[in-house]
This record gives structure tokens, C-alpha cells and sequence, in this order.
């Protein structure tokens, strides 16, 4: 079991740390020369603030200098993380965000009407995990082999692994510098990366949505039976959704959000 460090060393741990939040505030330790600790103060601050700047690039550019360097600072200041990842951070400058939004705080003194701004956040977040998951291989070979929606109908289907759904109140996908909605527009998006590495995201309403989920479960059965269990719930003629699905699948396929048949991916 690992001994904890000496109290001496431990307090001395907790200042420089946040001096390094909020050097206007909390003094550094004694003993240490200022233009060494101004090195520090620049890295860990810059890192974040790029960091932050290449995860979430449309609130980046919704704010100019002065004002992301503020909420760099109120983020370092006022959260604290609760993981030690560095490749998580940006989940917590999502929660940063949402915390500032809960207490009806602006993120920084001029921004007063982004109430969209946690949905956002949480919109690239969800775009840069998608992109950063090499863990997950994406093929389409399946598609190839497998061919049209039509020869899919008997066969239990591959979802693309990366893909993430979302429900939001407002059209984040379209916010940005030219564009910032007054009014909800509920809406729901899938995010997903494809063969070539490319993160694309679609549009989708609740039944593609609620098609896509159970084609990804564990026990999913085959696409027809996907699309019966639709057909009895929303009741509707089962032929009529099938035939009417078709063209959804075929547009699924070609996006790759679902790759095939998981028998082919399989042999």
C-alpha cells in the first residue's frame, strides 16, 4: 500500500497547484524563483486553452481572445476535475459548463444569452470521443458483400461501432459565428466516423432512431424482425413499413452508419 507524502511535502504540492489555477490569488510556495514558476504558469495554461480550442472549435470561435482566456481561467479556477485522464478533460469542460449554466452564471462576463452553449459543448464533445476512439475499427466490407437493404431483410445487422445518438433542444449541429437560435428546435443527431476516418454526423428522427438502437442490441434479431416489432408498435401494416423502410436502410448503408450483415463481418 502506498504511504501518503509528507505533510510538508503535500502543502507544498496543494500551493504551487493552485498557484498555478490562480496565480492573482494564491501565492506560490517559498522559495521558488518567479521566472520558474511563470513557465509553468504559461504551459499548464496554454495546454488547456488549446486543448479546449481544438475540442470545442465553434465556442472557440464564438468568443474572441480576451473572452476565452476568461473562461480558461474561471474553468481552472471554480472546477475541479473529478478524473485524472488528460484524454478526458474535455468531458469536464463540458460539466464545467453545465455547472456555470445550473447556477445561471455566464461562462465569462459578456456572454448572457448562450442557452444553448451546454448542449453545444457537449455536441463536439461527443464529436471529438467518436473521432479519438481508435479502440474501434471501422469496415465496410460487410456493405460490399452484403449488398442492397433487400438482401439485409433475413439477416441480423452490423451497426457501425462508433456511432452515437444524441436528443437535443436546439439545432447545435448549425450553430455558429453566422448562426445562434433564440428560440429550441428539438432535434436529434447521430454522430458516427466511417471507413476513411472521416467524422460525419445525420440527422435522424425518432423511428430511424429507435430503428438504429435496436439493430445494435446484443439480442437484436434479424432486420425484418427489427422492422415488424416497429410496424406492431407504431401499428402500421408490417409489409408497408418494410417496403417503406428500404430506401432508410439503403441510405444507412451508404453513410455506414450500420455496415451490414453481422454474419459476413463475422466469417
Amino acid at each position: 500500500m502506498a504511504k501518503e507524502p509528507p505533510q510538508r511535502l503535500l502543502e507544498l504540492q496543494r500551493r504551487f497547484a493552485g498557484h498555478l489555477r490562480d496565480p492573482d490569488n494564491v501565492p506560490p510556495p517559498d522559495g521558488i524563483e518567479d521566472r520558474r514558476l511563470a513557465i509553468y504558469r504559461r504551459l499548464f495554461f496554454n495546454n488547456l486553452s488549446n486543448l479546449f480550442a481544438r475540442n470545442f472549435p465553434v465556442i472557440r470561435k464564438l468568443h474572441d481572445d480576451e473572452s476565452w482566456q476568461a473562461i480558461i481561467r474561471k474553468f481552472m479556477t471554480q472546477h475541479r476535475s473529478s478524473t485524472p485522464m488528460f484524454t478526458e478533460i474535455g468531458g469536464e469542460f463540458v460539466e464545467f459548463i453545465v455547472e456555470q449554466s445550473g447556477r445561471n452564471q455566464p461562462i465569462e462576463q459578456s456572454n448572457t444569452a448562450q442557452p444553448w452553449l451546454p448542449e453545444l459543448a457537449h455536441w463536439e464533445y461527443l464529436e471529438t470521443c467518436v473521432r479519438l476512439d481508435g479502440a474501434k475499427v471501422i469496415t465496410a466490407e460487410a456493405e460490399l458483400e452484403s449488398g442492397s437493404a433487400q438482401n439485409l431483410l433475413t439477416e441480423p445487422i452490423l451497426v457501425n461501432p462508433t456511432l452515437q445518438l444524441a436528443q437535443y433542444q436546439w439545432p447545435v449541429h448549425r450553430i455558429g459565428p453566422v448562426f445562434q437560435p433564440t428560440e429550441p428546435e428539438p432535434i436529434m443527431l447521430a454522430v458516427f466516423r466511417r471507413a476513411n476516418d472521416k467524422v460525419e454526423f445525420m440527422q435522424v428522427n425518432a423511428l430511424t432512431t429507435s430503428l438504429l438502437q435496436q439493430l445494435n442490441a446484443e439480442d437484436a434479431p434479424t432486420l425484418a424482425g427489427v422492422l415488424d416489432q416497429l410496424a406492431e408498435r407504431i401499428q402500421q401494416p408490417t409489409e408497408t413499413l418494410r417496403e417503406a423502410a428500404l430506401p432508410l436502410i439503403n441510405t444507412l448503408l451508404e453513410r455506414e452508419l450500420i455496415l451490414g450483415s453481422r454474419n459476413v463481418s463475422s466469417s
